[in-house]
């Protein structure tokens, strides 16, 4: 169930940074509105990836293969995305948007793995 939820989310995700920026409502509600919707999406997003587990196998431990997939799901994603923005039309790199997307990642990799009980919500 989390793998499936966990690539939906990564799904949703790639659509929603590589469509074209024209295609979204400007709505600002409030000051660093977007700094807080990349900040959510890459808590949503790492926290997911966190809790997949691979199967087990004797070359890694699973605590090792949370590290991976945080660092593939949650920072390499937050980096890659942003960067490639600038070759969308209507849409802009922003480091400030990459610097909230990796702390978002560690986010949620620390909400994963110092909350205990929210693990099982998903599980």
């Amino acid at each position: 169930m989390r793998l499936f939820l966990a690539l939906a989310w990564f799904i949703f995700l790639l659509w929603a940074m590589l469509s074209p920026g024209d295609r979204f409502p400007e709505v600002d509600v409030f000051d660093f509105q977007d700094k807080l919707i990349h900040w959510l999406v890459f808590v949503i997003q790492t926290y997911l990836w966190s809790g997949v587990k691979l199967g087990k196998g004797p070359i890694i431990n699973q605590s090792q293969k949370e590290v991976i997939l945080f660092l593939v799901f949650g920072l390499s994603t937050g980096i890659i995305l942003e960067y490639a923005q600038q070759f969308i039309p209507f849409r802009s790199f922003d480091y400030w948007d990459m610097i909230t997307n990796v702390i978002g990642s560690f986010s949620g990799f620390l909400i994963y793995r110092k909350w205990q009980s929210i693990k099982f919500i998903l599980e």
